[in-house]
């Protein structure tokens, strides 16, 4: 992917984020798909383990002012997907196979998982060893929750829900932070599985709320540009 392009997806991402934030810090409730509202818990105090922990300093370029959001009643928004094709009996026998294949593949790469790297970033596929590419906050985890959702493995889900608890954004082994991973992968995976799931497991908000707090310090520059690889500990 070229990397304007993908510069362009990381920035609408933590807008998102940005302007979520904006509105659950104000409390206001003008996107109502109803979802209970959030209420923040109190941070985890860090265990002494031996590593350095990552905390949010106050702002050395704060914002000052915001672009006021639109206001008014939405507009509708024109469909967009095309609609379902019509199908014979042996259409739609080939495509409940199909599907079929996808979820049996995706369950041995969920169950590989599992088994070799659980609360790992990866599974080697050759080895069956477990490998940290992206922060060691169990990527694939959290990538996997909507599509866990999407396959039906509804108590999988919930278990990597669980799981997620466990994930401590405040330190990794890593020396610098990268802004477009963890933005696409620990951020959007949050959000996405709390939307899917209809809101009903506050720890992805909450969790994603943790990501956006560690994103925003990555803004916190002269010309609020984010810097792309964040050496966390300086």
């Amino acid at each position: 992917m070229p990397t304007i392009r993908r510069w362009r997806i990381a920035a609408l991402s933590i807008a998102f984020v940005v302007v979520t934030l904006y509105y659950l810090t104000n409390q206001r409730n003008t996107w109502n798909y109803g979802y209970t509202s959030y209420v923040p818990r109190p941070p985890k105090p860090h265990v002494d383990d031996g590593r350095k922990h990552w905390s949010k300093l106050p702002e050395r370029y704060p914002v000052t002012s915001f672009i006021p959001l639109p206001t008014g009643k939405a507009k509708s928004i024109p469909q967009i997907q095309a609609t379902s094709p019509t199908e014979d009996a042996v259409q739609k026998t080939e495509r409940i196979r199909r599907s079929q294949a996808v979820k049996e593949s995706f369950t041995h790469s969920w169950n590989g998982y599992k088994e070799h790297a659980w609360l790992r970033d990866e599974v080697a596929p050759q080895s069956g060893k477990w490998k940290d590419t992206f922060g060691g906050w169990a990527a694939t985890l959290v990538d996997s929750l909507d599509t866990l959702w999407i396959m039906g493995m509804k108590e999988d889900f919930a278990l990597a829900v669980q799981a997620c608890e466990e994930i401590d954004f405040t330190t990794t082994e890593e020396t610098e932070i990268n802004v477009f991973e963890t933005t696409i992968r620990y951020m959007g995976g949050f959000l996405a599985a709390y939307d899917i799931s209809g809101a009903k497991y506050p720890t992805l908000l909450a969790k994603a709320v943790e990501v956006g707090e560690l994103l925003m310090s990555v803004f916190d520059t002269p010309n609020r540009m984010p810097i792309s690889r964040w050496d966390w500990q300086k």
